[in-house]
């Protein structure tokens, strides 16, 4: 259960990452069937902070014969978000930050059950449209997990103008 107190609204510019020529999937999920916060056929928007951290974010999947990417404005509205950076929040939902940063895919490899999984479904459940998280790598950076968007919950998600240039960071 979520303590309604430490569920929030959002409103503003995030960024995502994509293929030059793909902005028609701009805002689709994504193709894998499992990532970080979902699994089993869910859908996740998974947007950054800025665009530094779509850099972050994509360093461990970026291969040399990638096409050219560029970094997209999204601007959301979601109205019942979890804020995972607040440590009382965190505390109120008996998350920690080693539950949010595990290496999700090994654990699946392996079997073994992934945190972020029982997290998301859990705030799936209560209604909540999406998660702020620190960058497993730059805690100093944000990511924004939309759970819902764009389908009568009152989240939003909608492209914001022209891409920046990907640029090596």
């Amino acid at each position: 259960m979520i303590a309604e107190d430490h569920i929030k609204t959002l409103e503003g510019r995030f960024w995502r990452s994509s293929f030059l020529g793909q902005e028609e999937s701009l805002l689709s999920p994504p193709r894998a069937p499992q990532g970080r916060w979902h699994h089993s056929g869910q859908k996740a928007l998974y947007l950054s902070g800025s665009p530094e951290g779509c850099r972050v974010a994509l360093k461990v999947y970026l291969s040399p014969e990638d096409p050219p990417r560029g970094i997209y404005p999204i601007d959301v509205q979601v109205p019942r978000l979890l804020d995972l950076r607040d440590p009382d929040t965190r505390h109120a939902m008996g998350i920690t930050l080693a539950d949010m940063h595990v290496f999700w895919a090994d654990l699946h490899v392996g079997g073994k059950p992934v945190p972020t999984w029982e997290i998301s479904d859990r705030l799936r459940d209560a209604g909540a449209s999406g998660l702020l998280t620190p960058s497993r790598s730059r805690p100093d950076l944000t990511h924004l997990t939309l759970l819902r968007w764009n389908d009568g919950s009152g989240a939003l998600a909608k492209r914001a103008g022209e891409p920046l240039a990907w640029e090596a960071g």
